[in-house]
């Protein structure tokens, strides 16, 4: 689950009051984190555990016989469905032109879905799924039975995708120091917006409390682009003999890009969102952090919100775990970083050996 935005698709607007605390004192097995691991000739994912204050490494093999999930996995988003009460994972795998299936009771890998080169995945439903690939396109489909229902050619590689209410988002690699963003409104499946943003190689997105749309370039200069949403209504049409105007009602999204700098390490997944959507958290060198109700272009603060060892972390990925408050910060020298938060400062509650380039932390509960 990315994000809470991210995983839970048209789900995650229904509020945020609803996110409950976690009695982590009382997990079953197949609750907890999950980490994504890009190993040189594998994937490997990490589990960590509140209860046993315990993260174990090939988590995967250990349960399946010793097999391993192919190399350059891009994403693991978790659901829950009729068929999966427990929770299911979905990884994607480019370089096996598959999306492996792990039903989270007991870890057990399950007959993956044959999908060529899918780099990202978005559920929106039970068992409804947007998939990414790097032959830029974007597919509707059907988990339940791995059919396709729509697919959508873009004229770019969408490398992130995220839903904004009825929304998908799919922001593409781009060229040339410029990219786009493809709006498409998934319940009439068509293409409502299309927006120009002078940055490439988008690597991370999520969705604030005002349904707004943040994405992370990982450019030459990297920045942060905030998709301002809006409707506009025009008139298309008059008839003076009945005194009737014809209106026409569409969405807008203007970008204000706001720059951090000249980059400075290449991040795998360096944005996520407080759980009432009301905080930007980042990693530009270090952890910082950002009210989204900004509009001005040097109103981003670069100022590290961690005290003490990882006080200047430049963290390869993080995540909010929504359930419990905590930060999970990524390090590319093999460390889970628990962070827990005082004050609006951030420390280190434990850490942990992960896999070689841990890129992602899902969650389950």
């Amino acid at each position: 689950m990315k994000k809470l935005f991210l995983a839970l698709g048209v789900v995650a607007v229904a509020g945020f009051s609803s996110c409950e605390d976690v009695n982590t004192f009382k997990l079953d097995k197949h609750q907890g984190a999950y980490i994504l691991n890009q190993e040189s000739s594998k994937s490997t994912i990490s589990y960590y555990n509140y209860e046993r204050e315990q993260c174990t490494n090939n988590y995967y093999q250990q349960n399946n016989d010793g097999v391993s999930i192919g190399s350059g996995a891009t994403t693991m988003v978790v659901n829950r469905n009729n068929e999966y009460p427990k929770g299911v994972a979905y990884v994607a795998v480019p370089d096996a032109n598959s999306i492996e299936i792990i039903n989270l009771d007991g870890f057990k890998g399950e007959s993956g879905i044959d999908f060529k080169k899918p780099k990202d995945i978005l559920i929106t439903g039970l068992t409804t799924a947007y998939i990414s690939d790097e032959d830029m396109n974007v597919t509707e489909f059907d988990l339940s039975n791995a059919n396709v229902i729509k697919s959508f050619k873009l004229d770019d590689q969408a490398q992130k995708l995220v839903s904004s209410g009825k929304y998908l988002y799919a922001a593409c690699k781009g060229e040339a120091g410029k990219s786009k963003v493809y709006v498409i409104d998934m319940s009439t499946s068509l293409f409502v917006d299309t927006v120009e943003v002078a940055k490439q190689n988008p690597v991370d997105m999520v969705v604030d409390t005002d349904r707004k749309v943040w994405v992370y370039y990982n450019d030459a200069e990297q920045a942060i682009v905030k998709l301002n949403r809006d409707f506009k209504t025009d008139t298309i049409s008059y008839d003076p003999t009945t005194n009737v105007l014809v209106d026409t009602t569409y969405i807008t999204n203007e970008p204000t890009t706001f720059e951090l700098g000249t980059k400075q390490a290449d991040y795998a997944n360096p944005l996520c969102i407080s759980r009432d959507g009301r905080t930007l958290y980042y990693v530009y060198g270090k952890l910082c952090a950002n009210s989204v109700f900004i509009d001005k272009e040097n109103d981003l603060s670069k100022e590290s919100i961690v005290s003490g060892t990882y006080e200047n972390e430049a963290f390869n990925g993080i995540d909010l775990d929504t359930k419990t408050n905590r930060l999970m910060g990524l390090t590319t020298s093999k460390q889970l970083v628990v962070l827990k938060s005082a004050d609006d400062v951030w420390t280190d509650e434990a850490v942990y050996p992960v896999g070689e380039n841990p890129i992602m932390t899902t969650f389950n509960y």
